[in-house]
C-alpha cells in the first residue's frame, strides 16, 4: 500500500488519506487551512484526493510493486480488468436500454414541429418586443399551425397583426382561439390585445360612416373629415390613411382647389400606384391645366391617361371603363371646359350614366 506524507505537518499514512493542491500533498485537516490561504492569496483554491493506484478497484488486490493501469478513471488488475471491459449485462436490461433508445427516436421525430414551433414563438416574441410586428407575425402563424391553443402564441399574433393594421387576421386569430376567450383574461397581455382590438374596431366603423357620407354625392367634406378621424383614432392602419387622402382628394375636387388636389392625387400614385390612381392623377393634372393652360399639366394628365389604360389592358370590364373615361378626359383637355360626369353623359351620351 502506498505511502503519503503531508507537506504541511509531516502525518504520513496510505496516501488515498491525502489531498493534493497546487503540486502539494495535504493531509485532510492541513488542506482546509491551505486551501483557505490559497484563495486569500488570490490562488487557485480547488483540492484533489489522491488515490491508491496500487489497489484495485474492484477485488481490492494490492500490487506492492508498481500501479494497476487505470480502467477509466479507476486502477484496475489484470485479473479485473476483462471482468469490466465484457462485464455480462443481463438481457432485460439490454432489451430495456433498446427500448429506450427507440422511444427517443421516436420522440425527437414525433417532437420535431414542437421544437420548430417553440423556436418560431421565441423569436416571435423577440421581434414584438422590438416592435417589428410586421416581421414577427410570420414566426408567430408558424407557431399557431402547430400549437394553435397557446394562449401566448395566440396574444402575440393579434397583438403584431393589430399593430400593422391587419385587423383581418387578428379577427381570425381570436376567432380561431375560443372566440377570443382566455384562461386569465385579466392577464395584462390579453388586457393589451383587448383594448388594440376596440381601438381599431372603432376606427373601421367610423370609417364606415364615412364612406356612407361618401356615397351620397353631396357630403364629401363631411366624409373626409371623418375618414381623416378613423385613420388618426387607428394610425397602424395604411388602409385608412390611404383612403383618407383619396377622400381629402375628392372634397378638393368638390371645393375647385385643384393644387390640393393634384398634390393628394400625385400622393396616392407615388404610395399606392393602380388603375384608380392613376386615373385619378390624370383628372387632377386636367384640371390643373383647364384653369393654368399649362403644358406640363396636359402632358402629365396624357401621361397618365395612357398608364391607365395600359393598367386596365386584358380586362373586358376595365377596358370599357377606361374607354368612357377616355373620351371625357379628352374632351377636357381640347376644351378646357369643366363638367362632371353626369353633365357629360347627358350631352354626349344621351343622358346614360357613366361608371367611370
Amino acid at each position: 500500500m502506498r505511502q503519503g506524507t503531508c507537506c504541511q505537518c509531516g502525518l504520513t499514512t496510505s496516501i488515498r488519506s491525502f489531498y493534493s493542491l497546487n503540486g502539494m500533498t495535504y493531509c485532510e485537516p492541513c488542506v482546509w487551512k491551505a486551501s483557505r490561504q490559497a484563495k486569500e492569496s488570490g490562488l487557485p483554491s480547488e483540492y484533489v484526493s489522491l488515490t491508491d493506484n496500487s489497489i484495485c478497484a474492484r477485488c481490492g488486490v494490492h500490487n506492492e510493486s508498481s500501479e494497476f493501469p487505470l480502467f477509466g478513471k479507476h486502477p484496475v488488475c489484470p485479473a479485473c480488468v476483462s471482468l469490466v471491459s465484457d462485464w455480462p449485462y443481463p438481457q432485460w436490461l439490454k432489451l430495456s436500454m433498446l427500448g429506450v433508445a427507440v422511444l427517443l427516436l421516436v420522440a425527437l421525430l414525433t417532437g420535431r414541429k414542437y421544437f420548430h414551433a417553440g423556436r418560431a414563438m421565441y423569436i416571435g416574441e423577440r421581434l414584438v418586443e422590438k416592435g417589428r410586428y410586421g416581421e414577427a407575425l410570420p414566426y408567430l402563424r408558424q407557431t399557431l399551425q402547430v400549437a394553435p391553443d397557446s394562449d401566448k402564441a395566440v396574444l402575440l399574433a393579434a397583438k403584431a397583426a393589430l399593430l400593422t393594421g391587419d385587423v383581418g387576421t387578428a379577427q381570425k386569430v381570436l376567432h380561431n382561439h375560443s372566440g377570443g376567450h382566455f384562461e386569465d383574461g385579466s392577464d395584462g397581455s390579453a388586457q393589451e390585445v383587448k383594448g388594440l382590438w376596440k381601438r381599431a374596431i372603432a376606427a373601421l366603423e367610423k370609417a364606415d360612416q364615412a364612406s356612407k357620407l361618401e356615397e351620397q354625392g353631396n357630403k364629401r367634406q363631411e366624409a373626409a373629415h371623418m375618414m381623416q378621424e378613423a385613420a388618426s383614432m387607428y394610425p397602424e392602419s395604411y388602409a385608412l390613411a390611404f383612403a383618407a387622402q383619396a377622400y381629402a382628394a375628392d372634397a378638393a375636387l368638390d371645393r375647385k382647389d385643384y393644387d390640393r388636389f393634384l398634390t393628394l392625387a400625385e400622393m396616392q400614385w407615388k404610395t399606392g400606384p393602380s388603375l384608380e390612381t392613376a386615373v385619378e392623377l390624370s383628372h387632377a393634372a386636367a384640371c390643373k391645366y383647364a384653369v393654368t393652360g399649362d403644358a406640363p399639366y396636359r402632358e402629365e394628365s396624357q401621361a397618365m391617361l395612357a398608364k391607365a389604360q395600359s393598367l386596365a389592358h386584358g380586362d373586358p370590364k376595365k377596358e370599357a371603363r377606361m374607354q368612357e373615361f377616355a373620351e371625357r378626359i379628352r374632351y377636357f383637355l381640347d376644351t378646357r371646359t369643366f363638367s362632371t360626369k353626369a353633365e357629360y353623359d347627358q350631352k354626349f351620351r344621351g343622358g346614360q350614366k357613366s361608371t367611370q
